[in-house]
């Protein structure tokens, strides 16, 4: 097979490599770096009911927003191990990424329990109530999994490559120009 030596340019000015095509950057931080972030806005939305501190938010609306972020959390957390599970080792890692998949099933199964609607006769208005004991419960779970679940992806290179060597320097220039 012929060795590909030209550099491809896209119609902005980008550039897409030279030899063998490689998606590698775009897959991990399409597929895997958003997810990870999203991931952290998840449990901000399940904690406070907003993203940041800066987003207004009435207070009637808090408990739909948390709620809405812990599914969020779930649903996000089965995305990235969906992405991800190719690139992990056989072994060890494989049984862990098995028992996050069925520790989200179990946390699927009692998330109805987690917030009730109430009509209010008086006002006639519908409020959601939070079950806060069993909602922490289930954030629990779901947190821990996250946690454990950075420690396979870097594992397995999807993080800080293998190999490289950590150059803090590097990873805040690149955070600060936005890279």
């Amino acid at each position: 097979m012929a060795k590909n030596t030209r550099n491809y340019e896209s119609s902005d000015g980008l550039s897409l490599g030279t030899d063998a095509w490689n998606i590698s950057d775009g897959f991990t931080k399409g597929k895997i770096l958003e997810i990870i972030y999203r991931i952290d806005i998840d449990e901000k939305m399940a904690t406070f009911g907003k993203r940041d501190d800066y987003e207004q938010i009435p207070r009637e609306m808090i408990a739909e927003r948390r709620v809405d972020g812990l599914s969020r959390l779930i649903f996000d957390l089965r995305q990235l191990i969906g992405n991800c599970r190719f690139a992990i080792e056989k072994g060890f890692d494989e049984i862990a990424i098995q028992l996050f998949l069925t520790r989200l099933d179990n946390v699927e199964e009692v998330f109805d329990g987690i917030a009730d609607w109430k009509f209010n006769d008086l006002t006639k208005e519908n409020t959601l109530t939070i079950n806060e004991i069993h909602f922490k419960k289930c954030f629990k779970v779901l947190r821990s999994i996250k946690d454990e679940l950075n420690f396979i992806l870097n594992r397995a290179g999807l993080i800080f490559r293998k190999g490289d060597t950590l150059d803090l320097d590097d990873i805040m220039r690149n955070i600060e120009d936005g890279n």
